[in-house]
């Protein structure tokens, strides 16, 4: 497929550059005219959702599509271009056709350029799909769907030894040293507590100031499965559908996919979803599902027993997550609100698992 020119910002591409894509794609329509908005908040990426008005729309021409595009932010692009996150997200839709489209967005057209930075997502429009709200938090009933995805995803390539193949998936035998070593990461903790001083208390430097001494040991130490993770499974980054829908729900911004521990997605996504009053209701319940739903998808050789224990030693992920992205992308009001939220739930998530013991003996 060619390439339509991508010289100027999102919200100002015209007709012309859909019927080259249209045309690219198969899809009968020509475009008279189109309307674009920005939506969402993306800390990397901008999201533009395109609403058609056609001269002439054959079969299958959309209505809408969504894409997603660099970043208007300098800080923001900076880091996708050190991190590889814009590459990462194309070519997650382009190798993994047994998780892409099943509970993801259905990608119609793809395009990154290393040299430029140059990035595009062309995706179905999911509406009437809601997007979570990390700030809010989510029920158990949510919190199962979402969790009935991550079992998917994780199954897809249990203990898959292809995985090691790809040098732009995280944590492969074949990718290059991380960007940000685990010292690095550590390091950014002491600029967060240098920001946000004012909203932080005792308890919760207690446990950022332990896991920042472990980190560069705890990552290492895991040696249980592995699949192919998504390593930010949270609920800003899905669509819930209603009831009755193809796909309950979306999984979306795939820039940082890896080979990683499927459980660390499973306590990230709890420790950040249910707030600080609900998730030790629905914990153990949460855990079960996942576990059920892992069976379902044919997993059946990882005991319970040691994914609660994974669970309890990835606790700690989301805390690394809120302080290293608040360091390193565009600083906004909601971001500095969301970031301080999930450091508070997971700081809760590892006390009352009683976590802080596992980094004892390491």
């Amino acid at each position: 497929m060619s390439r339509p020119g991508l010289d100027t910002h999102p919200l100002e591409l015209t007709p012309g550059w859909f019927n080259e894509l249209f045309a690219e794609m198969g899809v009968d329509a020509t475009v008279r005219s189109l309307t674009a908005k920005s939506i969402g908040t993306g800390q990397i990426g901008e999201n533009v959702r395109f609403v058609f008005d056609y001269e002439r729309a054959g079969a299958g021409a959309p209505e809408t599509l969504v894409g997603k595009f660099p970043s208007a932010s300098e800080a923001s692009l900076t880091t996708a271009k050190l991190l590889g996150h814009y590459m990462r997200e194309v070519f997650f839709y382009r190798t993994f056709p047994k998780v892409a489209g099943r509970i993801t967005p259905d990608a119609l057209y793809t395009d990154y350029d290393e040299a430029t930075n140059r990035f595009a997502l062309i995706m179905e429009d999911m509406a009437p799909a809601e997007q979570g709200d990390q700030l809010k938090g989510c029920g158990p009933e949510e919190a199962k769907v979402a969790l009935s995805a991550a079992a998917v995803l994780h199954a897809a390539h249990w203990n898959d030894a292809a995985l090691d193949s790809y040098d732009w998936l995280q944590g492969t035998a074949a990718a290059p040293p991380p960007a940000l070593a685990p010292e690095m990461v550590a390091g950014l903790w002491g600029g967060f507590k240098e920001r946000y001083a004012a909203h932080l208390t005792p308890d919760l430097i207690e446990v950022g100031d332990a896991y920042a001494a472990s980190l560069p040991k705890w990552g290492a130490a895991y040696d249980g499965p592995f699949a192919l993770t998504h390593n930010d499974f949270r609920l800003d980054n899905m669509l819930f559908a209603p009831p009755g829908a193809k796909k309950p729900v979306a999984i979306v911004d795939w820039q940082t996919p890896g080979k990683g521990a499927p459980a660390n997605d499973v306590a990230y996504f709890i420790g950040a979803a249910l707030t600080r009053e609900e998730r030790p209701k629905h914990e153990e319940a949460l855990l079960r599902h996942y576990h059920g739903a892992l069976a379902a998808e044919g997993i059946t050789d990882y005991s319970f027993e040691d994914l609660r224990t994974h669970y309890r030693w990835f606790s700690f992920y989301g805390i690394s997550v809120a302080f290293g992205a608040a360091m390193l992308v565009k600083q906004t009001e909601r971001g500095d609100e969301m970031f301080l939220t999930m450091l508070r739930r997971h700081c809760a998530q590892v006390r009352d698992n009683d976590a802080l013991e596992l980094l004892a003996a390491l």
